[in-house]
């Protein structure tokens, strides 16, 4: 017969000096009633709260919750600041029960299950203190999650037993996450909506009913893997320029994002570990030991991976949030030609850095795995970009990617309209945008922008310095080679490389970018939740990305087409080189939410600001690389204004097809101002192969554009 027991488990490993709780009375801590077991209540009028709560990482032996000394340029103390959790117009209360039993075969297990009812759980401030850097008073922003949820977890021989697939999961959560970078009523940014939910399967062919996987505690941390799992996760993204304190009320929504279905083979493990500050030999070339696999030595940072296949139900929408809440449903995933290992894959490594110590930069080369360092990388004929590390007197916030990869895509779109009837229409046309090695050194600064100044900053904030590769490792060197022998393997490897194309399903054919690269840098970039700054006071509140600094995204690829079963170089129909490369001294890019049209549309609203600085386009031949059509040099302003994106169904088109419509103003030179100071002139260079046809400048002006987009 199965017994029951219940109980409540609360752990704190944090030394007595972090945390200090507010006092609760007896009456208030819990209720615990037993018959065969425990089931405990956690009821307070009151909540729990924590006026500082620290995580020490690389003390060197110290142990005494100090946040100087220990291993020089590593020693840190994570803080979270003014943390609280509390009943939502109510009391606090959870509810948490242990089932202790066995199967039909006697092999002993034992269950933790809970609910909660609403809650909110806060952070008032997340930062660091260093040697370099005691940033106690600052902060990235104040957070708080606001739900309800369950959760029922049972497995054999023990909760975190990892010896095999016998644990079961059923997990769910609803309600708000919000970000704010001030006290109550500055401007928030909201998860709305949010529901997450996973559970262990059977898989989409068993028709997804409950099955168990492993849950535990191993040598290298804590995993959790299934042969199948099923998730559901959607929120609304939603700005609100006045709110109250974490404001649930009257938002205004920006778009809507939904990830529903199955996963084959899940993994998602968590181990202590953060970079590793070594290098490695590997034949002539030397290797950054990110994750101290070669040395053995890494910081005491945290690392996560995570990786899985798409089952036959998985689907990723994107749409609105508002109005009609028309989404496309983007389905029938599949594995990009025959690439080996897991679709998608991402390790990412969490840590603090400090006073000029970190990893050097990133390499777009030959390595298709792992990061080699500069020499390396220049004596291969890559191109190394540095990250710009924190200063002597500086920390960060790290957060790494290394060998992240897509190689999936869909070939089905669904379009619903909720409001009618959840009619949907389907597409038979697919988005393969695959990421064949993804690298990135993300530093993250507690500042916030001030309000009209270029560089003066605030206490609360994020400053951000990016370095980001996604690439096709040694594509790109090899289809620009004068030599056609070489040219003709530049396609080797495409089923883990980077392409950006519209798949036809029922030819199985895709036309588009092939074989490219993505590389991004931006130094000093505000992310910022505003109303707006007097800098431009033409420009609307919401999600700003601002930096007067620097920030650089070039794209280059072979545009042309082919089957998706066979990207190689010599299969397919290759049109031309393209290499876009945008230097900016100054980049604005604004995410700001839209009335509602009159056909039922939300769209969302995109404004931006770019002042190039020696940037270019080039087209080339295929066949002649040297033979290319280039705009080079160019300086000067450009600035989209007013701009709108609305999806719409067919059940409000005149042709019944679904559409995408964009439009906006494109501004030019001094014409590119939202208020503020005017822009420079646009000028570059034109010129095709090695002579230069003469300088070209426009002064100001204004185009406006309107692209509806439609797949019968």
């Amino acid at each position: 017969m199965k017994r029951h027991a219940a109980f409540l488990l609360l752990i704190s490993a944090l030394p007595a000096s972090a945390l200090a709780l507010q006092a609760m009375s007896d009456m208030a801590l819990s209720g615990v009633t037993g018959a065969d077991g425990v089931t405990v209540m956690l009821d307070s009028a009151t909540g729990i709260t924590a006026e500082s709560i620290q995580w020490v990482t690389d003390d060197n032996g110290l142990n005494d919750g100090s946040c100087t000394g220990g291993t020089a340029n590593q020693h840190a103390c994570t803080q979270l600041n003014t943390v609280s959790l509390e009943g939502v117009d109510g009391t606090l209360h959870q509810q948490w029960d242990v089932d202790v039993g066995s199967d039909g075969s006697g092999n002993p297990y034992l269950g933790l299950s809970g609910s909660w009812t609403p809650q909110k759980f806060e952070i008032g401030g997340l930062t660091f203190h260093t040697a370099a850097d005691d940033a106690s008073a600052r902060s990235l922003g104040s957070l708080a999650l606001i739900s309800s949820g369950q959760f029922a977890l049972s497995n054999r021989g023990g909760l975190f037993n990892s010896a095999g697939n016998f644990a079961s999961l059923n997990a769910s959560m609803s309600g708000d996450l919000i970000y704010r970078q001030g006290g109550p009523g500055t401007p928030e940014l909201s998860l709305a909506n949010l529901l997450m939910a996973a559970r262990f399967t059977n898989g989409a062919a068993g028709g997804q009913a409950d099955a168990t996987g492993r849950i535990g505690i191993d040598a290298q941390g804590f995993l959790l893997a299934a042969p199948f799992a099923q998730v559901d996760i959607g929120f609304d993204l939603a700005f609100k320029a006045n709110p109250a304190d974490f404001d649930q009320s009257g938002r205004n929504n920006l778009l809507r994002f939904g990830w529903q279905g199955g996963l084959v083979n899940p993994v998602w493990r968590l181990q202590p570990g953060g970079f590793g500050y070594n290098t490695y030999l590997n034949g002539a070339d030397t290797y950054q030991d990110f994750d101290g696999s070669e040395t053995g030595e890494r910081s005491q940072g945290i690392s996560l991976y995570t990786a899985w296949d798409f089952d036959s139900d998985f689907s990723l929408s994107l749409g609105e949030a508002g109005g009609n809440g028309t989404i496309a449903r983007f389905s029938n995933w599949q594995r990009l030609g025959n690439a080996p290992g897991p679709m998608f894959e991402l390790p990412i490594i969490f840590d603090v850095f400090q006073g000029g110590v970190g990893p050097a930069g990133l390499c777009a080369g030959s390595a298709t795995s792992g990061v080699v360092d500069m020499n390396a990388c220049n004596a291969a004929n890559g191109e190394w970009y540095a990250n710009d590390l924190p200063g002597a007197n500086e920390a960060a916030f790290g957060i790494l990617m290394r060998d992240g990869r897509l190689l999936a895509y869909n070939t089905l779109v669904e379009v619903e309209d909720p409001l009618d009837n959840g009619t949907v229409t389907p597409v038979n046309w697919g988005a393969a945008f695959t990421f064949g090695k993804l690298d990135a050194d993300i530093f993250l600064y507690p500042y916030g922008r001030e309000d009209g100044a270029a560089v003066a900053t605030t206490d609360t904030g994020i400053r951000a310095d990016i370095n980001l590769i996604a690439q096709s490792p040694d594509a790109w060197r090899r289809a620009n080679s004068s030599n056609a022998s070489i040219r003709a393997t530049s396609g080797n490897g495409w089923q883990t490389n980077t392409h950006f194309m519209m798949v036809d399903t029922a030819s199985n054919s895709g036309v588009g970018f092939i074989n490219g690269d993505i590389i991004y840098q931006a130094r000093d970039l505000f992310i910022r939740v505003t109303n707006g700054d007097t800098r431009y006071p033409n420009l609307p509140g919401g999600l700003w990305l601002q930096t007067d600094n620097k920030a650089q995204y070039r794209f280059r690829s072979i545009f042309g087409g082919g089957y998706m079963d066979n990207l190689s170089y010599g299969a397919l129909t290759k049109v031309s080189l393209i290499d876009v490369n945008l230097n900016t001294s100054q980049f604005l890019f604004v995410l700001n939410p839209l009335p509602v049209e009159g056909t039922g549309a939300a769209p969302i609203g995109f404004n931006g600001l770019l002042d190039l600085d020696n940037s270019y386009i080039t087209v080339g031949e295929v066949s002649s690389p040297e033979s290319q059509f280039y705009v080079k040099d160019v300086s000067g302003r450009i600035a989209w204004r007013n701009g709108s994106l609305s999806m719409v169904s067919g059940q409000h088109t005149s042709d019944g097809l679904p559409q995408l419509a964009i439009s906006n103003d494109l501004d030019i030179g001094q014409s590119a101002h939202f208020g503020g100071a005017a822009g420079d002139p646009l000028i570059g260079t034109i010129g095709f192969g090695s002579e230069d046809f003469g300088r070209m400048a426009i002064p100001a002006g204004t185009w406006h554009s309107d692209v509806i987009l439609k797949i019968p």
